[in-house]
Order: structure tokens, then sequence, then C-alpha cells
């Protein structure tokens, strides 16, 4: 089973583990690779690679910095 994640006219495929880091992206606004990590029980790497994938295929972006 795999989570589709759609965005921007992209389609990208994720292990179910992954549902509840795209979820929180869902609702909007900046959150920190920390929070999608600890939402998901996940490590920080393993957060940081989604998000590189979603980058990629240009359904999010990423900032740098603490605010």
């Amino acid at each position: 089973m795999l989570v589709r994640f759609a965005a921007a006219g992209q389609e990208v495929d994720f292990a179910p583990a992954v549902e509840p880091l795209l979820g929180r992206l869902l609702g909007g606004g900046w959150v920190s690779l920390g929070d999608l990590a600890a939402v998901a029980e996940l490590t920080v790497a393993d957060a940081a690679a989604v998000a590189g994938e979603l980058v990629a295929v240009q359904a999010a972006t990423v900032r740098g910095g603490m605010w």
C-alpha cells in the first residue's frame, strides 16, 4: 500500500508511515523538519528525504533559518 501526494500537477508515492507528515504539510504554513519528523515518528533525515522529493517536483518549498 502506498500514499499518493498530488500537488502542482505532480504525483509522488510514499510509504504509509509518511502520511502524518504529508497531512501536516497540507495544513499549510511553515513547519520545521523536526516537527515533520515528530508528527510521523520518523528521523529528521527521513523527513528531509520526503521534503526533498516534494521540492524536486516543485510541490513544496524550503527555507532555512530560525523564525
